[in-house]
């Protein structure tokens, strides 16, 4: 044998100079069981998994929220190339508005005129007042309204942007 002291431990578990061990070595120090640590693991994974949960969660949500805004806006286009194609014998102005009136044969055509403006009763069925965006949108009078409040609020906040960034 050789002169060397043997050692009582060997391997992973045991590091030369080290205070610290994985397992206990006082009497005084707590007992860790093989059931212990499982309920640790265990816990973990359930902390892990409904963290996990709620973050998709919360993409699920955004998702859903986005497929309703796509929804929205292809509505809109569609109405608006539907728009674009009704009858109008004038050259149309961006920011003005236009009123929509449907004939008895169910053609429908832009006018001028508001219902109001007639002298002599509406000729044919109204059916709705737009304003012509730039865009080449067209905007229904009652939504105008909600509509300048929202680009203002988007020119004001990209305009304290740009301040803040010069």
């Amino acid at each position: 044998m050789s002169d060397l002291p043997q050692k009582k431990y060997a391997g992973e578990n045991v590091r030369e100079g080290s205070n610290a061990s994985p397992y206990p070595v006082s009497r005084l120090a707590a007992p860790i069981s093989l059931v212990d640590t499982a309920k640790l693991i265990e816990q973990a994974s359930e902390t892990v998994a409904l963290r996990t949960n709620a973050q998709l969660e919360v993409i699920v949500e955004q998702m859903q929220a986005l497929s309703a805004k796509a929804r929205e806006i292809m509505a809109q286009a569609i109405n608006d190339i539907d728009l674009h194609r009704v009858e109008c014998r004038f050259q149309r102005v961006p920011g003005k508005i236009y009123h929509l009136y449907e004939r008895r044969d169910g053609k429908r055509y832009f006018s001028m005129l508001a219902p109001h403006e007639y002298s002599q009763g509406v000729p044919h069925t109204f059916v709705a007042s737009y304003r012509y965006e730039h865009g080449e949108t067209w905007t229904r009078t009652d939504e105008i309204e909600a509509k300048d409040r929202r680009r203002e609020a988007a020119a004001e906040f990209a305009a304290q942007r740009l301040l803040k960034g010069s």
